[in-house]
């Protein structure tokens, strides 16, 4: 961790619902790291000083970190205080890898449905009003990237994570974790393939702001479906792509 400062990281904050105080604190703080607002090596706050931005208790603070290194974004030091993970201590680092295989591209999908289904049904059940007003600000992430293959993937990773915390079960949270990178890797070949087809990405974040829709109307199996069809249709765009690709000798 060479060159990170001691000095304690500036985070800006904004109002947070009193319903699962420390889930919402976790989603903004989640939100922060996955947008490079906070930096990998970066220096959280204490959590005397964060209790008093957020206006929580300490017990709050303690809890929603706690959420954060189970999602392994962050880590802490003894008697240095807690640091958003980098690529030499995140054991899931979002590290550049080599390209997917068509064959890890189907083991991936048949993964994300299993997952991520769940986790959809999960979330239509559990989702605080915290919870679905994060997963709600993901998707204008996502609209504004809509245009972008480059910044599209991270706002996509960052929505499908958040879904898995409003799902409430910390060890489907902690199954998305571990194949953060392989899922941004087929997020990205999935925003090539649409953007080539259709300009842009706009068809996705309709997919996703009706699987929101499904989660806030308290809506399981349209969530569960919904979900199912977003898995697919990326399928489909990123085999579209190895289609095209030229047959090796």
């Amino acid at each position: 961790m060479g060159g990170v400062s001691n000095t304690d990281t500036v985070v800006s904050v904004r109002p947070v619902k009193r319903e699962n105080l420390p889930a919402g604190i976790a989603a903004e703080l989640r939100g922060k790291i996955l947008r490079g607002e906070l930096q990998p090596g970066a220096r959280l706050p204490g959590h005397r000083e964060l209790a008093a931005m957020y206006a929580v208790s300490v017990g709050s603070i303690r809890e929603a970190i706690s959420m954060l290194i189970s999602a392994h974004l962050v880590e802490t030091r003894a008697g240095r205080g807690t640091f958003v993970v980098d690529g030499d201590s995140a054991p899931h680092a979002e590290l550049p890898g080599p390209p997917l295989s068509r064959q890890q591209v189907e083991e991936l999908v048949e993964a994300r449905e299993l997952i991520e289904s769940e986790l959809a049904e999960l979330a239509a059940k559990r989702a605080s009003s915290e919870q679905i007003a994060a997963l709600e600000g993901a998707v204008e992430r996502m609209e504004a990237a809509a245009g972008n293959p480059l910044d599209y993937p991270d706002a996509d990773v960052e929505f499908h994570l958040l879904l898995a915390e409003a799902a409430g079960n910390r060890y489907l949270l902690r199954a998305m974790n571990d194949i953060r990178v392989l899922l941004k890797q087929d997020m990205e070949l999935g925003a090539e393939a649409a953007i080539r087809r259709f300009g842009d990405l706009h068809i996705s974040v309709e997919d996703h702001r009706r699987l929101v829709e499904a989660v806030a109307g308290r809506d399981p199996e349209r969530a569960r479906t919904t979900l199912a069809g977003i898995v697919r249709r990326n399928r489909d765009f990123v085999l579209g792509l190895y289609a095209m690709a030229p047959v090796g000798p």
